[in-house]
């Protein structure tokens, strides 16, 4: 099993006509889930806040993380960087299993939720 891979999203945040945020991500340019399978021993997601984002005042703050199958989110910790213009989240990868991730980010006092990027 490899360890310490890195993976590098960045995000966009939109809010829709009901006022609910639209979080859309992509890997190297292209449009992906923002989740999927890890399977390396201490890799570390790195999502960082596109510049239009963080131009509305959106900044994470905060991820949690919850089992869908197996015991593995006690696996999963995360770090806000720069004010929030980035979160890493850290995965030990030592359980199996698919966890929910949500990221809450706020914007000008108001707190949002991510719909689920599963990670497996």
């Amino acid at each position: 099993m490899s360890e310490n891979k890195i993976y590098n999203f960045t995000v966009s945040i939109k809010l829709d006509s009901n006022n609910e945020a639209v979080f859309t991500y992509y890997k190297n340019g292209q449009k992906v889930s923002g989740g999927g399978t890890v399977n390396e021993r201490n890799s570390l997601g790195i999502y960082t806040l596109d510049d239009a984002t963080i131009e509305q005042g959106f900044a994470f703050t905060e991820a949690r993380f919850t089992n869908v199958k197996g015991d593995c989110a006690q696996d999963f910790s995360f770090s806000l960087i720069e004010n929030g213009q980035s979160i890493h989240i850290a995965d030990t990868d030592k359980n199996t299993g698919v966890v929910c991730m949500i990221f809450i980010v706020e914007c000008n006092g108001k707190s949002y939720k991510s719909r689920d990027p599963q990670v497996e």
